[in-house]
């Protein structure tokens, strides 16, 4: 996950001359390609199918390797595309999972622009498209960061969603653009102003406990400096049974499978093959 401190720094000013939206700076979209999936060895397809608004999403499928227990929906951080964050889902893969990793609007090679109400109405199309693909099959997410935020308010409305995942998730885009400000003495001035810009219209904290009673899992680095750990126990408390905490000791952003790979596999498949079964 990315945050400029200079974005943020221009914020305010470029609020008031042109009145644009500050939710753009959640987002860095790109369209270089950083992994081929060809590399991987493995089995995929380059899928299109239409969000909810009609713009066209780019995805990658990769079909389980053996019987598949189920299938899951990866969404990703707000950097990049999704070329430099499929390789994180793709574990799924050999423990038997279908794995559809896909584009926001705006990202990569699918249609229209990055928002709020964008990244929900991809993602719930996204479900949909996955449960098309296995139509007896239970559909999980496994969101990271944004991608984790995201994640919650889409199991949150869309009912066929059975189990998520979700990995350093920010609780709500005014609480992550303070989190941001009060890092620099230069963005320090901006701290308690540029975030009430900031819809809470999307929060994920505010709809978190509309998942249960599907199960949700939530995991977070104790050295993560980007997203606070205290925004996953935030989530935790809010939301309802049954949910769990895994708090990965010495992980940074993301590298909770770098820091704790076989239990990491093992804890998140284990999790998406007990609520499949059910």
């Amino acid at each position: 996950m990315r945050f400029s401190f200079r974005g943020l720094i221009g914020l305010f000013m470029i609020l008031l001359l042109s009145g644009c939206s500050v939710q753009r700076f959640f987002y860095y979209p790109n369209r270089n390609l950083y992994v081929d999936p060809e590399r991987t060895g493995l089995p995929y397809e380059i899928v299109h199918y239409p969000s909810q608004n009609g713009k066209t999403l780019y995805g990658l499928y990769f079909p389980a390797v053996g019987t598949a227990k189920g299938s899951v929906v990866h969404f990703h951080g707000n950097y990049g595309n999704v070329s430099n964050h499929f390789p994180l889902a793709l574990f799924l893969v050999r423990h038997g999972f279908n794995v559809l990793a896909f584009d926001y609007e705006g990202y990569g090679a699918s249609e229209g622009r990055p928002s709020p109400k964008h990244l929900l109405e991809d993602g719930i199309a996204s479900i949909h498209y996955l449960q098309s693909r296995a139509p007896t099959l239970g559909v999980g997410v496994f969101g990271q960061s944004l991608g984790g935020s995201t994640a919650i308010q889409v199991a949150a409305k869309e009912p066929l969603v059975k189990a998520a995942v979700i990995e350093a998730a920010f609780s709500g885009q005014r609480a992550m653009s303070r989190a941001v400000l009060k890092r620099s003495v230069w963005t320090w001035p901006l701290y308690p102003i540029a975030p009430l810009f900031l819809s809470t219209h999307y929060d994920a904290i505010d709809v978190v406990s509309k998942i249960a009673p599907r199960p949700i899992l939530f995991i977070h680095g104790d050295a993560d400096n980007i997203v606070p750990l205290e925004m996953s126990r935030v989530l935790y408390s809010a939301a309802k049974d049954p949910k769990d905490l895994w708090i990965v000791l010495g992980a940074g952003h993301l590298e909770c499978h770098k820091k704790e790979a076989g239990m990491y596999e093992e804890k998140i498949s284990g999790f998406f093959s007990h609520a499949f079964s059910k």
